[in-house]
């Protein structure tokens, strides 16, 4: 009886165990376990005095199905395992690379003496090598952050593999700049070896994505320093559907200048509002002004508003306003400030605002420098570090309370209840804005 009572105890615990897993999310790829290799296994197939010709093995780093970066991941450190010039050891002789076709590696054995004959089977030990990773572009497709996704996951891959050590990528385009090669591709091999020297780097990468429907096409190639020379040059093809679209930030400069009406003016929010944020007989009206504009233009963008009597009941908690907004997510982390000009139809102060968010959380910082408004255009200049932070919100929501450059949700300018009288009109105008 004790036996049957101890072998129903143990069933109950391992059903216990099993419902209590929880269950594997449907239509995820998981991020798998990278193989960390230190060398290769190879077979001698060929000897000739002290040139020695292996076959070598390569392991797949990953199993099951990975993301198309990863992919591409695997296919650098694959093919940059062993380089033409590189020195290394077989066994316990040192050895140079000479020629690489495939998976056949052509040796010359800096010893006097070995002791290698066809069939041995032997190991080639890897060395860490440095790469030096330019930047990626789409050249074709309209989301040009694609590009550095793939790049930050493809990097990551990199220096996790324990294969490299990889260059700041600031160090190489200084470099670029100053050898005047960052148009071109790194295709004059006498340019690839200048940067390589100067870099200490053994290989470079670059790559390029073009949007083929709902796929990407990824092209890389692997320049070899010592040569100056591509040494592998691949392409793959998938989705990218492991960048959800909401993460994509702009990098590119703000659409400021309102006199393209072609441009689609990306990111500002224009039309009416009545009551609600305004208040009770409220309302804001954002639009092009095609009558004037700062420095000698024709168009602006204006906002022609009135803060109500009172709240409206919706939005008790939070004070009236009028806003001028432009809620396109960025990542700012290469720009300084913004500046931009602005005018009133009489003396006001605007609430100049940057929302930042946190990565996982959708709570968002407010960051913001209160600037004075006259009748006449004047240009306001605002660096980013000069922001102050409303710290009784992000002490609410608990926030890091850092201004997160790369992770802007929206810039606002905005009239407030505090800063203008309730029930009186006015009209602001903006214009030239750009981030420096």
């Amino acid at each position: 009886m004790r036996n049957l009572t101890h072998i129903f105890l143990f069933c109950l615990i391992l059903l216990l165990s099993i419902s209590c897993r929880p269950p594997a999310d449907k239509g995820i790829v998981q991020e798998p376990a990278m193989k960390t290799v230190f060398y290769l296994p190879a077979e001698v197939i060929n000897v000739r005095e002290n040139i020695v010709t292996i076959k070598v093995e390569k392991p797949a780093l990953f199993e099951g199905e990975v993301k198309l970066a990863l992919q591409l991941a695997q296919e650098v450190i694959e093919k940059t395992y062993l380089l033409e010039g590189q020195k290394t050891k077989v066994n316990q002789s040192r050895v140079e690379i000479i020629r690489i076709i495939g998976n056949d590696v052509l040796l010359k054995v800096l010893e006097k003496s070995h002791n290698f004959e066809p069939g041995d089977e032997v190991q080639i030990f890897l060395d860490r090598k440095i790469i030096a990773i330019k930047d990626f572009e789409v050249i074709m497709g309209r989301n040009k952050e694609v590009a550095k996704y793939v790049q930050e996951d493809i990097t990551t891959a990199l220096v996790n593999s324990g294969q490299f050590n990889v260059v700041e990528r600031l160090k190489l385009q200084s470099i670029l700049d100053e050898l005047k090669l960052a148009q071109l591709g790194l295709t004059d091999p006498e340019g690839a070896k200048q940067v390589g020297k100067l870099l200490g780097a053994d290989v470079i990468l670059t790559g390029t994505l073009a949007a083929t429907g709902e796929e990407w096409n990824v092209n890389l190639r692997l320049i070899n320093t010592e040569s100056g020379l591509i040494t592998s040059a691949f392409s793959k093809k998938g989705p990218l559907h492991e960048l959800r679209k909401e993460s994509f930030r702009e990098i590119e400069n703000i659409d400021g200048s309102f006199e393209d009406q072609a441009s689609g003016l990306a990111g500002w929010i224009l039309g009416k509002e009545l009551n609600r944020r305004t208040g009770k007989g409220g309302y804001r009206k954002v639009y092009v002004d095609e009558t004037q504009g700062a420095n000698g233009t024709s168009r602006s963008l204006a906002m022609d508003f009135k803060l109500g009597t009172g709240k409206v009941e919706k939005f008790k908690n939070w004070p009236m306003h009028a806003k001028i907004s432009n809620r396109l997510k960025r990542d700012l982390s290469i720009y300084s400030g913004i500046k931009f000009y602005i005018k009133a139809d009489r003396e006001v102060s605007v609430w100049f605002q940057v929302s930042d968010s946190q990565k996982g959380s959708a709570d968002e910082e407010n960051w913001f420098r209160i600037v004075s408004v006259t009748k006449h255009w004047q240009e306001a200049r605002i660096p980013f570090n000069s922001l102050s932070l409303h710290k009784g919100r992000a002490k609410k929501l608990g926030t890091n309370q850092i201004l997160q450059l790369n992770s802007v949700e929206k810039i606002d300018w905005v009239i407030t209840e505090g800063m203008f009288k309730r029930g009186k009109e006015a009209t602001i105008w903006l214009d030239e804005v750009t981030f420096y």
